[in-house]
């Protein structure tokens, strides 16, 4: 039987799992599957939670339909896999496991023990698990009540990190914006019925969004910016010991896959200071190509630009903005540890606005 798909495949293993997971690699290719490897490379000792939480991730966020994970048992991978919110991974060990998992869980990893299956009857599981179609009707209806379970316990222990900066008086500002005021209009306490206040500030102060149309002429303002572009999976990297953010420093980051990415610096000892720092840490115009290269949606940082002080022409804003890419300024990212999260963030809808200030949130995944 010949299949030939465009489906996009990631796989995974620890050292246990690495040979079985090769042949199976090679067989994918022959399918016509497109696979991507996120480790391990070799048959060196490595701790399986790792590798397996990265594939779960792939597949949690929609970058890949399914994945196929590899360890000694595959009962750690199972376990590890099942942790990760929108996965239902099924440790399977020939072929009428392979397809009741699809066809009764609609599970979207596989696992496979690379010291309990020899390679035929592992090719015959990944063919079956891949060609067996979910049958809906009272399937559907049970994994309707693991999601509402699944929904109901993430709720509970997911952290939410509030990342934009307190407006107030007497903040740090961008040289030349005016500075924020805080007035009183009427006050429960002079008599009115209620409390109302003016607050008087520029479009970039504090924690912020820049829209294209802040150096690009004619083109998109804040109120014209997708919600999906500023809402979903995002990596936040902290590279405090940075100081030129060049393309050489993002590309050890390893970002291809990432759409949304947040960069923690030293900034983030300057941010809340009322003084600007002329040495804050910023990204180069060859980042921004990079950056604009390998499809990001969204960048930010945790001071009041990602420009370099004074650089004559802007390249780096009019790189990013001239290609549609969503910038974030003002970040409080002091107390955030790196990792993957989902980003909320919510600038005021101003019309043909060239930015606006935001509130912004991570929320552990």
């Amino acid at each position: 039987m010949v299949i030939t798909m465009t489906e996009r495949i990631v796989v995974s293993s620890d050292h246990t799992g690495f040979e079985l997971k090769e042949a199976i690699k090679g067989f994918l290719n022959e399918l016509g599957y497109q696979v991507e490897d996120v480790g391990t490379s070799n048959t060196n000792p490595v701790d399986y939670p790792k590798y397996t939480l990265k594939a779960a991730k792939k597949v949690s966020s929609g970058d890949y339909s399914r994945g196929i994970v590899f360890c000694g048992t595959g009962q750690g991978d199972a376990i590890v896999a099942n942790k990760v919110v929108g996965i239902r991974a099924a440790l399977c060990w020939d072929s009428l496991t392979a397809e009741l998992s699809r066809s009764h869980n609609d599970a979207n990893i596989l696992v496979l023990g690379g010291w309990i299956l020899e390679k035929r009857l592992a090719k015959e599981i990944v063919r079956v698990w891949l060609t067996t179609p979910f049958a809906g009707g009272r399937h559907r209806r049970r994994l309707e009540q693991i999601k509402t379970l699944e929904t109901n316990n993430c709720l509970h222990r997911r952290k939410t990190y509030d990342i934009s900066l307190t407006i107030h008086p007497g903040m740090l500002v961008w040289p030349g914006d005016p500075p924020i005021t805080i007035d009183t209009v009427t006050s429960i306490a002079m008599g009115d019925s209620s409390n109302v206040s003016l607050l008087h500030t520029g479009t970039h102060t504090a924690t912020h969004i820049d829209a294209p149309r802040h150096f690009i002429p004619g083109s998109a303002g804040i109120d014209s910016t997708a919600p999906g572009v500023l809402m979903g999976p995002a990596r936040l990297c902290q590279i405090a010991g940075v100081h030129h953010i060049n393309r050489k420093v993002l590309e050890e980051l390893e970002l291809p896959g990432v759409t949304r990415l947040l960069l923690g610096t030293r900034n983030s000892v300057f941010i809340k200071k009322k003084q600007l720092e002329l040495d804050y840490a910023f990204i180069s115009e060859d980042a921004a190509r990079y950056l604009v290269d390998i499809g990001i949606k969204l960048v930010g940082i945790d001071y009041l630009s990602i420009e370099e002080y004074s650089k004559e022409g802007h390249p780096a804003h009019n790189i990013l903005l001239g290609a549609g890419v969503i910038i974030v300024e003002g970040l409080d990212l002091t107390e955030v540890p790196a990792g993957d999260y989902e980003l909320i963030c919510l600038p005021l809808k101003l019309k043909d606005g060239d930015g606006a200030p935001a509130r912004v949130f991570l929320r552990e995944v």
